[in-house]
């Protein structure tokens, strides 16, 4: 089982019906936050299409078919993505010709249209003539974090699937079948939306550093150790030198603290490290502590000085 099965399985589902109803329509919307699977589920309904060896209604993801579309090398599955803020019209019209021409190794062809909310009015208007004039056997993906920024037109004509984000305990069970160590999984699978993010995430040897940090920062937290202020300069600070590792680190803080109200109130499974100690307190102190965490993020995001910001933080936790 690939693993976007686990993580969008509602919508992996709905395709598996349909492709055993031959009811597979030409284009579709995967419409939905950045990271929940999009792009993962557009592959898996090209590999079920092309797939040498389906298996209960799902593509194998190891034969030659699927693993050139995983590696993006299969000359009839086609993906047009750009980093440009705009798709520009003479983009849509390279990807008609395309459209136009037969499968070089069989009858069917798949488009995807990463980002499609970036395409222009007049590369818009262009993607009109393919509705107007569909291709056989040709499917085409548009997938959108902004749908209402597509054409009224191409929503009209084409089948919304809309997508929500992944259950955070089903990422966190597939990263520890990947071998990652339940606690990194834990807080991995709940910064990220999907699950290559959060393995990719759950293996940063920068972020693993961050959450041994944090973790212990938050024990002497826990116990009141003054030791804590020491800690900011000579552990946290080397490991969060720019805004995106600063902003990151103050994420990890809140989500520990989130993770001991759950355990406080026996929402959780049995935790460790500073997690179960922080939930020892109070449900209002560890309410008061997660409000004092959250001025700190917005105090970041003013650009206020993040050790000052963190020394701040620590004084506000212990005190």
């Amino acid at each position: 089982m690939l693993p976007i099965e686990t993580t969008q399985t509602r919508v992996i589902t709905q395709f598996k019906r349909v492709i055993a109803a031959d009811q597979l329509s030409q284009s579709y919307i995967f419409a939905g936050p950045a990271g929940v699977g999009k792009m993962q589920v557009a592959q898996w309904l090209a590999m079920r299409l092309f797939c040498l060896n389906v298996q209960d209604g799902s593509p194998c993801g190891e034969c030659a078919e699927c693993q050139r579309i995983l590696s993006h090398n299969h000359p009839d599955v086609v993906t047009i993505s750009t980093e440009d803020k705009t798709i520009k019209v003479d983009a849509i019209r390279e990807l008609k010709q395309e459209m136009s021409k037969s499968g070089m190794e069989g009858n069917q062809r798949v488009f995807i249209i990463n980002d499609a909310d970036k395409m222009t009015t007049g590369a818009s208007n262009s993607l009109l003539k393919f509705y107007e004039e569909p291709v056989a056997n040709t499917l085409v993906i548009l997938l959108t974090s902004a749908k209402n920024r597509l054409l009224p037109t191409i929503l009209s004509r084409a089948q919304m699937i809309t997508f929500l984000p992944a259950d955070a305990s089903r990422i966190e069970a597939s990263l520890v079948d990947e071998g990652i160590a339940r606690n990194v999984a834990r807080f991995a699978s709940r910064m990220a939306n999907e699950p290559a993010q959060a393995l990719a995430l759950a293996q940063d040897e920068a972020f693993n550093a961050q959450l041994t940090a944090v973790d212990q920062l938050l024990n002497k937290v826990a116990k009141r150790d003054l030791e804590a202020f020491i800690q900011v300069q000579s552990q946290l600070l080397p490991i969060a030198k720019n805004t995106t590792d600063q902003a990151q680190l103050l994420t990890l803080i809140a989500l520990t603290y989130q993770l001991a109200m759950r355990h406080h109130y026996q929402l959780n499974e049995i935790e460790s490290g500073a997690v179960n100690a922080l939930s020892q307190q109070s449900g209002a102190q560890l309410a008061d502590q997660t409000a004092a965490v959250l001025v700190a993020q917005q105090q970041l995001d003013q650009n206020v000085s993040f050790q000052s910001d963190l020394e701040q933080l620590i004084l506000k936790l212990i005190g």
